[in-house]
């Protein structure tokens, strides 16, 4: 326990210093001097306050465990989400959010001072192609959990601005290929205009307004839920929802679909992307070599 101890900190350490590089720190006064665009506070209103037993603060990263972690904290109360989402047609989020009101400011900020507080990450990558293979690559399944809305709202306008007549595409496809969806990502301010499936990590968590106790890794995944679970004083941790599909290896996965893009174009994701990256020690090594 010691060692991965020792891996947090660094890790905590590592996302203070980048923090301080671009100028923002939580006892910034003037968000004007931040070197890059940023929220002046945190998002309080996305956050998850537990305060029955020990005080937690869980921000939601879609896409990143989220699901496993929403119906823990829904356990914790002896909560049957999967009843109640069946019963009242609702999603995860919308459940936890009952049983979890969000918190205005200045009581949610009283209670981050306080509370022990975590959040989830994997790559930045992985990531985008998750978000984009569950809710736009085929709008006709998953619809209980919103790729018609999806479709809707993103998916046609982006085929209606990235497709090309020129495009060796099935003439039957609607939903935006992949290449598609990321040329969309790298033509959009993410500051301003970004789902929550897709928003940057330091947007939407803010860990460089909120100082994180567990910064929770996919690729540590078991180590660092351990840690959480002896910080918060919990016995029993989530159990895992999604797991990687049945007969593709996740480098198979990335593989397909990353090497669908050029170098240039990963490059240019990776730069709308570069905060997360820098805030948590990712690569892009291994797309680049694809």
């Amino acid at each position: 326990m010691e060692e991965i101890e020792q891996r947090m900190s660094q890790r905590l350490k590592q996302v203070a210093e980048t923090c301080a590089k671009y100028k923002i720190r939580p006892d910034s006064v003037n968000s004007a001097d931040y070197a890059i665009p940023h929220p002046p506070a945190p998002q309080y209103s996305v956050l998850y306050y537990q305060f029955q037993r020990k005080k937690t603060v869980y921000c939601p990263i879609y896409k990143a465990a989220s699901t496993s972690m929403l119906h823990w904290l829904l356990s914790m109360k002896h909560i049957n989400a999967e009843y109640e989402m069946k019963t009242r047609h609702r999603q995860i989020s919308e459940v936890a959010r009952q049983h979890y009101p969000s918190i205005d400011y200045p009581a949610a900020a009283e209670l981050l001072k306080e509370a022990k507080k975590w959040m989830v990450v994997r790559h930045p990558f992985e990531r985008i192609l998750s978000a984009y293979r569950d809710k736009l690559e085929n709008s006709t399944i998953g619809r209980e959990h919103g790729t018609l809305h999806f479709y809707e709202k993103y998916g046609r306008k982006i085929v209606a601005k990235y497709r090309k007549a020129t495009d060796n595409q099935d003439e039957t496809r609607i939903e935006p290929t992949f290449a598609e969806f990321v040329s969309y990502l790298i033509d959009t301010d993410l500051t301003l205009y970004a789902d929550d499936h897709w928003i940057p990590y330091y947007l939407f968590c803010t860990p460089c307004l909120i100082n994180y106790d567990v910064i929770i890794q996919f690729e540590t995944l078991q180590e660092d839920v351990q840690l959480l679970l002896n910080l918060i004083g919990e016995k029993r941790g989530p159990s895992w929802k999604h797991s990687a599909s049945v007969g593709r290896s996740k480098t198979e996965l990335i593989r397909s679909y990353y090497g669908q893009l050029s170098r240039e174009t990963i490059g240019k994701l990776h730069d709308k992307y570069r905060i997360d990256f820098e805030l948590f020690g990712y690569s892009i090594d291994g797309y680049l070599s694809i």
